[in-house]
């Protein structure tokens, strides 16, 4: 699992209102939490293929009414290795969910995409993509 400090979006994570840091272990170490549910976020680096980039990209930038229809387009596989990577928080409870398309060049992964929030049933619906 990912550190949520070193992800491209780490800023707009941790200024989401509904997104808190939680010291834990003494202050030693540091997790996120969803504030209305009390849920852990957990950070998931996934990668993919060149030809997942449109389908992931049309989710992030569908709207509310569309977001259903991209979900269900979206066809991607996760690959060991690829060059598309995707970035995602999600809490245990998936009622939160954050994504950041990335692709790598020039020896590092660039932002391809804004970084998408959802809550309630949109983050639900975008999970079942992830698993």
């Amino acid at each position: 699992m990912a550190n949520f400090n070193q992800l491209t979006m780490a800023q707009e994570l941790l200024s989401h209102n509904n997104i808190n840091v939680v010291s834990t272990m003494f202050g030693l170490s540091k997790k996120l939490v969803y504030a209305p549910t009390g849920a852990t976020v957990k950070v998931h680096k996934y990668n993919y293929n060149p030809e997942a980039a449109a389908h992931l990209e049309r989710v992030i930038e569908s709207d509310g009414k569309g977001l259903a229809a991209a979900v269900k387009a979206c066809r991607v596989t996760k690959q060991e290795i690829g060059n598309i990577e995707l970035d995602a928080c999600v809490s245990t409870d998936k009622q939160f969910v954050a994504l950041q398309v990335l692709q790598f060049s020039d020896y590092s992964y660039h932002a391809v995409t804004r970084v998408a929030f959802y809550e309630g049933e949109q983050a639900q619906l975008v999970a079942s993509i992830l698993d």
